[in-house]
């Protein structure tokens, strides 16, 4: 398992904002954006799940996160879209950790590219965002596999 730096050009995305402990916000997140996807018939692109907050910094009712799909870059909101946003992902330097998660532990998955895999890529985070693109039918396949995002600078 290794991290990789990659230069990533800068990605527009619609979605929806969510609160509270991420095991039951991001579902339900999902389900909302399924939802305003097939009513309004907008294409589907990259799952992502973007992270505002440390769970070990931020109370389980404040954590913040944004469930989206990505679209393309002249993308226009629907009228009728209330609760939905869209966003840029900022272009820039990323640390890429691809996983798969057979036992729901996320958080173990984190910590290892916090703690120890981006430390030892000579890469630190920097501010700003960090997310989970999902690349395959988690419901279906019984599993996760996934790439872990996070903007970097190097040490």
């Amino acid at each position: 398992m290794s991290v990789r730096i990659i230069d990533k050009a800068a990605e527009k995305v619609v979605g929806v904002r969510v609160v509270g402990p991420y095991p039951q916000t991001i579902p339900q997140g999902l389900q909302q954006l399924l939802a305003w996807r097939q009513r309004y018939g907008v294409p589907f692109g990259k799952w992502l799940v973007l992270y505002w907050d440390d769970p070990a910094e931020v109370a389980p009712e404040k954590l913040r996160a944004d469930v989206v799909i990505s679209v393309a870059d002249d993308f226009a909101l629907p009228a009728g879209s209330e609760g939905v946003t869209v966003q840029t992902l900022p272009a820039g330097q990323y640390a890429v950790y691809r996983v798969r998660i057979s036992d729901g532990d996320f958080e173990r998955v984190w910590g290892e590219f916090y703690q120890k895999l981006l430390p030892a890529s000579g890469y630190q985070p920097v501010e700003g965002v960090s997310y989970e693109h999902y690349l395959n039918d988690c419901e279906a396949d019984g599993y996760f596999d996934l790439d872990i995002y996070q903007t970097v600078k190097k040490w």
